[in-house]
C-alpha cells in the first residue's frame, strides 16, 4: 500500500509537518507490506475483515448506478484519509525513535 502525500514540501513544511523522504516511504511501504498484519489481533481483525467484505456485497447488490458512484467517491475519500492516518502515525513513531535515540 503506497502512502501518498496532499502538501508540496514548503505547503508540509509550513504546516510544521515532517517531510516523508523517499527512503522514509520505502521502510513504510515495506513495513505495511511485511511487518503490519503480524501485530493485528488475528482472530478479531480476520473474523471482522470476513464480515465486512459480506456486508460490503450485500450493500452493492442493492446500489443504483448513481448510488455507485456516489459511493465510489465516498471510499476514495475514506481511503485518502486512511492513507495520511497511516503517514502521520509513521511519522510519529519515526520522530519518536529519533528522539529516544
Amino acid at each position: 500500500m503506497q502512502i501518498f502525500f496532499v502538501y508540496t514540501y514548503e505547503e508540509n513544511l509550513r504546516y510544521g509537518g515532517i517531510i516523508m523522504t523517499d527512503f522514509m516511504q520505502i521502510i513504510c511501504d515495506y513495513l505495511l507490506e511485511n511487518r503490519c498484519k503480524e501485530f493485528l489481533p488475528r482472530e478479531y481483525y480476520w473474523h471482522y475483515t470476513r464480515l465486512a467484505e459480506k456486508q460490503e456485497s450485500a450493500l452493492l447488490e442493492t446500489l443504483s448506478d448513481s448510488q455507485w458512484e456516489l459511493l465510489d467517491q465516498y471510499q476514495t475519500t475514506r481511503n485518502t484519509m486512511h492513507s495520511h492516518e497511516l503517514e502521520a502515525m509513521f511519522l510519529a513513531a519515526w520522530q519518536t525513535s529519533r528522539e529516544l535515540a
